[in-house]
């Protein structure tokens, strides 16, 4: 009973230990965050879905180029397929990147061609916060013309068709396009506190609310294990499986308790089911630990000791 009593006390204390420490490397954008580059970037297809088998198959899409603005070098740049591996070392060194769509499109693309693993660098997706306001997706031509007065001169689909034509200065002259449009989205949203999109209802300029960059984001796996280690609830964007009809589901944003970490998966209670549930890290599209605090089963059995 006594080796028992020891253990108890040890694994408190660990847990305090880590705590403390997972607290004390929290920092706000503007402090250490300020230090590194920031990263705003998008890329293109070699192939479109129906070439690969549908959305299922991004890893199969192949990237024919790649544009970035960095914040440091204060430049545009961009990489075609032979010079990823420059890219990869741009993104490794990165504090923040910035992108659109990116947790659900360009990183599982790029994520074959480099050797660095995407989804464990600090990522803002401006998509993310957008879709936890409304429900809903929303274009970038649509936030652009609304927040900036720009528009998008052409699409993925094009892109690809001057792949196959082998014009690959049009392809970097339009995902620069993009990346402009999203940096200045970014911009746009970090001193304004909210951005504008057309309604598909009503045609008019609506206005959504933003919180990009007032913390930098964690990444998945790190907010995931801070929750855990603090007890604290994390707010998971979560997408559901593909349906029986091949169309995927609406990413939903669900409250979970963790109680159980595993290689692949999370398990806890979610609040919105109200019911324990597992889920798959790779469907995590973002986590945010909150405030609110929780006690798993062994917490309660060792209180009682």
């Amino acid at each position: 009973m006594r080796a028992h009593h020891v253990w108890v006390v040890c694994r408190a204390v660990l847990r305090y230990i880590q705590t403390m420490t997972a607290e004390k490397g929290e920092h706000t954008y503007g402090e250490k965050q300020e230090r590194k580059d920031i990263v705003v970037f998008d890329l293109e297809t070699m192939r479109d879905f129906t070439e690969v088998g549908g959305r299922e198959h991004l890893d199969k899409l192949g990237v024919s180029v790649v544009g970035a603005y960095s914040y440091a070098q204060n430049a545009y740049l961009t990489y075609e397929a032979r010079e990823l591996a420059q890219f990869e070392t741009v993104l490794a060194s990165a504090g923040l990147i910035v992108g659109f769509n990116i947790r659900g499109f360009d990183l599982p693309v790029l994520q074959p061609h480099v050797s660095v693993a995407l989804k464990e660098l600090p990522v803002l997706d401006l998509m993310d916060n957008i879709v936890e306001r409304l429900g809903f997706r929303v274009a970038l031509d649509s936030l652009a013309r609304a927040s900036l007065g720009t528009t998008k001169s052409a699409d993925g689909l094009q892109a690809v068709r001057w792949w196959r034509e082998g014009n690959i200065a049009a392809i970097k002259e339009y995902c620069l396009q993009d990346v402009r449009i999203t940096k200045e989205l970014y911009e746009f949203g970090k001193t304004q506190r909210h951005v504008c999109y057309l309604s598909r209802q009503t045609g008019r300029k609506e206005s959504v609310p933003v919180s990009w960059g007032v913390r930098a984001p964690q990444s998945v796996p790190s907010a995931l294990r801070d929750a855990f280690v603090q007890r604290r609830r994390v707010r998971l964007v979560y997408a559901e499986s593909t349906t029986g009809r091949g169309k995927a589901e609406l990413p939903r944003e669900r409250e979970v308790d963790i109680h159980k970490i595993g290689k692949d998966t999370v398990e806890g209670f979610c609040h919105l089911r109200n019911a324990r549930r597992t889920f798959r890290t790779d469907r995590i599209i973002s986590a945010v630990v909150g405030e609110a605090t929780y006690r798993t089963h062994d917490d309660v059995q060792e209180s009682l000791l």
